[in-house]
């Protein structure tokens, strides 16, 4: 059984009670990104390039958002996406390697940086 601290701040201030942590949001941002990839990747395998092109140009913008250059850049060997108007296309030829990379890269966490450095 594990154990763990816990830090909590109590309020009454329902607009601060709401408002997400932007270390969860973070880590949320992340487990998106990883899915959309999983799920972008799924499709093109099985022939959905609707599904996988609206995944995978949908994780491409989450990643340059979130600053996941790493994985936009791995992104742009699968997925074409103008910048200028936002359109995406599948790539026809894909390397392989490529899109294990991303695959596994996917699943990659990034330690955030701390306020002030």
């Amino acid at each position: 059984m594990a154990s763990g601290n816990v830090l909590a701040q109590w309020t009454d201030d329902l607009a601060q009670s709401t408002r997400i942590n932007g270390k969860v949001a973070h880590y949320t941002g992340q487990a998106e990104l990883h899915d959309l990839i999983q799920d972008g990747l799924s499709a093109r395998a099985m022939g959905d390039t609707d599904t996988a092109t609206a995944r995978l140009a949908k994780a491409h913008r989450l990643a340059a958002e979130s600053g996941r250059e790493d994985t936009a850049r791995l992104l742009e060997k699968v997925v074409e996406v103008d910048p200028a108007t936002g359109t995406a296309r599948l790539r026809r030829a894909v390397d392989k390697a490529d899109e294990i990379e991303l695959d596994t890269g996917s699943v990659r966490t990034s330690r955030l940086r701390k306020e002030g450095s």
